[in-house]
């Protein structure tokens, strides 16, 4: 960096990363060598400026009065010039934010434009159209262009609006595709994609921009470049003068796992644009002929990871304690926007994601195909088993269900508590309870009147003798209630087997370790075997149990309050989550080493090293462990009856003895019948 006459300008224009800016050379300056005509006009000559996307920069900055970084600039331009952008970025880098500066600049200065924002759940959705809002808030000059009675936002039951003059963007929940099918845009912006369903994207969103934003004009030119070249007046640079930008398809959102949809389609984006328009690469990867009309210059993708962001945009602290306290693969994920291939741990993603259950790839079983959503309250007809890991001082309290069935079991319910919810609920009256394993105890009894119970299983740690008490003291019972009691083993007496009250409740001793040792092998047994079902999810399912329950967008709620389906949801996806970092090691080497199931030790922001929570991964391996050993107890054999009188034996047909063959040989013969003809 050169020091010029004004050292300060210098230093606080560091952040562009483009040192002395008083010795750039702009090319095809806009103020030099203007035209007559750019003169004689300057309003005409500033607003040819602006919605240059070259100077994007200086656009939102007098417009918005939005500063940008370079990199933003440059993002913009990309998604300016293709019609098939993939926007993949780090969690925090304003992916949102981007987006919405996009579409208030292409509604603002292409009259006419048409956008649709498609999230899976209208939750996401809005998140776009909420910045879009705040620009239109924070930006007089905007305003005072587009002064219509129509002009500015509006929100709506099913959809939120933004319309600037001739031009509109619409955000809208995807549902289900039906009450979006007749939309047309000439711009789709499906944020998160990997939440979407890509049946219902490629059904119903890609239809959106299948007409042309000017059809008539395409026609026509269509038409005129057809006459030029059949009468042999059409050259490549026309091809270069009239290119113009068509419809839009704009894919966005954090990177996924690698068997998922989102980096199907990526590794498709960046084989159509590594073949740089070989004809025998694309026939490759389309397995076939390449569509007329394929162009692979109109697909792009940008990669934003944390690591490219400019220091200081983000919390570097907070990235830091993310990538130290979260599993490596998820940070991979959120942060680096990289497409991982699964996760490490004793229960693969992929494992865990082949037992979700799904309308487009069901699991069968026996024949049948099994569908089946979360619920927060059971059916009396079905039995349940309940698996609780009672909190430390420090700990969750977690509860999970699974819904019985003949041939698979079903995790139906999820939730979790800690002593800090349990005052927030204190504060506001919601709960009675004075101890917080007296809450515990009175929240297992509401959830029994609706989940009616087979067994409850508790690791008999931890709170769990606290809870037990809480359960069989007479002074919490409510009308209709019963004392709960520790399950009755006619092998093994214990005091409480004579009193009076439903023995229900099994204590777990989850540090043993041929317990823990069979019971993790087990349930992995299960996700293979798919036996052990999750509900389906995505996010329509959420988004309907969001606008069921009135949220708010732009709720941020880490500990609610109060119970309900959206919490449940995400509860179950907290729980797929703690499975993928759950490690299998041993405790020591030699003949006394044993297996153990943690998560990785880390480093916590205090500096002191701990471990990730697996409250809920440790709920569902007690309650799958009580559902095994339901699911598996025996039938009674059934035993052919050779027996009678010696005149009836006789006249028996057939060997009389069955086993193997070493003792059959023998036993059948006369000999051993001990029966003489």
């Amino acid at each position: 960096m050169s020091y010029t006459d004004n050292p300060n300008q210098t230093f606080d224009d560091a952040w562009l990363g483009l040192g002395d800016l008083s010795k750039i050379v702009i090319p095809n300056n806009p103020m030099i060598n203007r035209t007559e005509e750019e003169i004689e006009n300057p309003d005409m000559h500033l607003m040819k400026l602006l919605r240059d996307p070259h100077n994007v920069g200086a656009t939102c900055k007098l417009l918005f009065n939005i500063e940008l970084h370079p990199m933003q600039c440059v993002i913009l331009q990309e998604f300016w010039h293709r019609p098939f952008p993939m926007y993949i970025a780090s969690r925090g880098w304003g992916k949102s934010f981007l987006m919405a500066l996009y579409a208030i600049l292409k509604c603002t200065f292409t009259p006419g434009t048409k956008i649709v924002i498609v999230g899976a759940a209208f939750r996401q959705s809005k998140i776009i159209f909420e910045y879009m809002e705040t620009i239109w808030r924070n930006s007089p000059i905007l305003r005072s262009i587009f002064t219509g009675n129509e002009d500015g936002p509006r929100r709506d039951v099913d959809r939120c609006t933004i319309r600037l003059g001739d031009s509109w963007t619409i955000a809208v929940p995807m549902g289900d595709g039906s009450k979006i099918r007749g939309l047309r845009a000439h711009i789709i912006i499906a944020d998160e994609f990997a939440s979407i369903s890509p049946d219902i994207y490629e059904t119903v969103v890609a239809g959106f921009a299948a007409v042309s934003a000017s059809p008539i004009q395409n026609v026509k030119e269509e038409a005129r470049k057809k006459a030029l070249k059949d009468a042999g007046l059409w050259n490549e640079q026309f091809d270069t003068l009239e290119k113009k930008m068509g419809n839009q398809a704009i894919i966005t959102g954090t990177a996924d796992y690698s068997f998922k949809h989102f980096a199907q389609y990526w590794r498709r984006y960046k084989g159509i644009i590594e073949s740089q328009g070989d004809k025998h690469k694309l026939e490759e990867l389309f397995k076939g002929e390449v569509p007329d009309n394929f162009n692979w210059d109109d697909y792009s993708i940008i990669r934003v990871p944390y690591e490219m962001i400019p220091k200081g945009f983000m919390d570097d602290k907070q990235v830091a304690r993310a990538k130290a306290t979260i599993h490596t693969g998820i940070y991979n994920m959120e942060y680096a926007a990289c497409f991982t291939k699964d996760s490490d741990g004793f229960f693969k993603r992929s494992l865990i994601e082949s037992c979700v259950v799904k309308e487009d790839n069901p699991v069968v079983i026996n024949d049948k195909p099994i569908i089946f959503d979360a619920v927060i309250a059971g059916n009396p007809n079905h039995q349940y088993i309940y698996g609780i890991d009672p909190a430390s001082e420090k700990d969750n309290f977690s509860i999970i269900i699974l819904e019985l069935h003949e041939d698979h079991s079903r995790i139906v319910y999820s939730w979790t508590t800690n002593r800090s919810n349990f005052k927030e609920r204190q504060k506001t009256g919601l709960v009675n309870e004075h101890d917080f394993y007296g809450f515990c105890a009175r929240k297992i009894r509401n959830l029994m009147k609706t989940f009616p119970p087979k067994v409850i299983g508790m690791d008999a740690q931890g709170g769990g003798v606290a809870i037990e008490e809480a359960l069989h003291d007479p002074r919490n019972l409510e009308s209709g209630e019963h004392l709960i009691w520790p399950t009755i083993n006619y092998d093994k007496t214990k005091d409480t087997d004579s009193q009076v009250g439903l023995h229900i409740l099994e204590l777990i001793q989850f540090a043993k370790a041929d317990w823990t040792a069979q019971a993790n092998h087990g349930l992995r047994k299960d996700f293979e075997d798919r036996v052990l079902l999750f509900p389906r999810f995505d996010q329509l399912t959420l988004g309907l149990a969001l606008d069921k329950e009135g949220k708010d967008i732009m709720e941020v709620d880490l500990t609610p309050l109060y119970d309900n389906l959206s919490e449940c949801i995400l509860e179950l996806e907290d729980l797929k989550n703690e499975l993928t970092t759950v490690v299998m090691s041993q405790t020591s080497t030699g003949a006394g080493a044993r297996d153990r199931w943690d998560t990785p030790e880390v480093k916590m922001h205090n500096g002191k090293k701990g471990r990730l929570r697996k409250d809920r991964y440790s709920s569902l391996v007690i309650a799958n462990m009580l559902a095994r050993q339901t699911r598996q107890k025996l039938a009674a054999p059934n035993y052919d009856v050779i027996g009678g009188n010696r005149q009836d034996i006789i006249k028996q047909e057939g060997d009389m003895y069955k086993g193997p063959e070493w003792f059959t040989n023998d036993a059948n013969d006369d000999f051993y019948t001990g029966i003489y003809r």
